[in-house]
């Protein structure tokens, strides 16, 4: 019986799962605390925080393809997961023992650049390993998605009892982790000539975007998730000072549209396996249009409810559509190289621009109690990203190996 488990639990998709989890109990902890843990530890203003977040997200349109093109030239696939997972922990490692303002900017910079060079590869790795074994990958990805609801929560718990330095600690510890994580993994070489000049591999990877239907793909994903910008940056304080909910009831809506990502991605995902994934992206715009405009109408607290579920429209839908198509169009081998494309010149501009732009919109909105109302801009966002969704969705059938997704989907039943 023990031997069993131990050969389930040395699967390569059940391997890749527990890195996938451990990556996004950290992920729980970064987004929420990180500007909480950089005011109360090193004293950051607001401004230095927004601009450390900002230069943070711009930084990845050059570091992402250059660390892509340096991951491209590995002969073993967990090359990037040990070079990230280092650089993390040397990161926070470093962080304990410095205070100014432009040692600790240099330092999460540098942390910034490692963690969007991670989540990639964590996503790649993820998506190829449980193609045709257990678990599928809709239950790894639901799962991962629960951890970082696990992280943050428990984060907050040890905030409570332990002081902000928790924060330091829980990161600190799941990167070091995360190193035992990429040796657990199994060894992949990788198949070609990896030995192209460096600049040979930069220019293939920023080359993909010659590709049309690549182009649009990264394009029509990126700003339709980069819509949840105004809801992350502002959607608590309307809840609180424009509808008077109390901080309970904002913390479970959150919750709800949490547990609508994690429902569709374990529980549906196998289901949309009959739908092109362009179709996908396409239902996220839609669904990112309806849900803005309505918060934007300050709608009553029932209505609420189904709007977060729509997360799993505006997010869940769309990630995973992307995701296939990404896994169609460049295979196993070019899969991680053309993700960390996507985050850097599509997905992180997107976001670093519409929180900036967020930030802005809110507070000047919120002088005359109409703080809602930035969520039309989102909603514009949205209709241009569905534009492109939709142009999409009349290439779908021009290239023959984004249909054999389905096909190798259906294969590894």
């Amino acid at each position: 019986m023990s031997s069993s488990i131990l050969t389930h639990l040395g699967r390569p998709g059940v391997r890749a799962t527990w890195l996938a989890c451990l990556f996004f109990t950290g992920f729980g902890c970064l987004v929420p605390f990180l500007p909480v843990w950089l005011e109360k530890a090193h004293g950051f203003s607001g401004s230095q925080i927004g601009l450390v977040l900002a230069i943070g997200g711009f930084s990845r349109i050059i570091a992402g393809p250059l660390t892509a093109a340096w991951a491209d030239g590995r002969k073993d696939r967990r090359a990037p997961m040990f070079l990230f997972s280092g650089l993390l922990t040397l990161g926070f490692a470093s962080l304990w023992f410095v205070e100014s303002f432009a040692a600790v900017f240099a330092i999460i910079l540098l942390m910034d650049v490692a963690f969007w060079g991670l989540l990639p590869v964590v996503e790649a790795a993820l998506l190829r390993l449980t193609r045709y074994g257990w678990p599928r990958y809709g239950l790894a990805r639901g799962l991962a998605s629960a951890a970082f609801v696990v992280g943050s929560s428990a984060v907050g718990v040890l905030i409570d009892r332990f002081g902000t330095w928790a924060i330091w600690g829980w990161l600190f510890g799941v990167s070091a982790l995360l190193i035992v994580a990429a040796a657990w993994m199994q060894p992949e070489p990788v198949a070609g000539d990896r030995e192209a000049p460096f600049t040979t591999r930069l220019a293939a990877g920023v080359g993909m975007l010659k590709d049309r239907k690549f182009a649009l793909l990264i394009f029509a994903a990126g700003l339709i998730q980069a819509t949840h910008s105004y809801f992350y940056v502002a959607g608590t304080l309307i809840w609180t000072n424009d509808q008077h909910l109390s901080s309970t009831l904002s913390g479970n809506l959150w919750s709800v549209g949490v547990l609508a990502e994690v429902g569709f991605l374990i529980f549906m995902a196998r289901w949309t396996e009959k739908f092109a994934p362009e179709t996908l992206i396409v239902i996220g715009g839609i669904s990112a249009i309806i849900r803005w405009t309505a918060l934007a109408m300050l709608p009553p607290v029932w209505v609420l409810y189904p709007l977060q579920i729509m997360h799993a429209g505006t997010f869940a839908a769309t990630f995973l559509g992307a995701m296939r198509m990404i896994q169609a169009i460049h295979g196993d081998e070019r899969t991680p190289t053309a993700q960390m494309i996507y985050m850097a010149l599509a997905s992180a501009p997107a976001q670093a621009v519409t929180t900036l732009l967020s930030g802005e919109l809110y507070q000047y909105l919120k002088a005359s109690g109409q703080g809602a109302l930035g969520y039309l801009s989102m909603s514009a966002v949205a209709c241009v990203g569905l534009f492109l969704a939709v142009l999409l969705w009349l290439r779908r059938n021009d290239d023959v190996p984004v249909r054999a997704w389905a096909m190798q989907a259906e294969a590894g039943r």
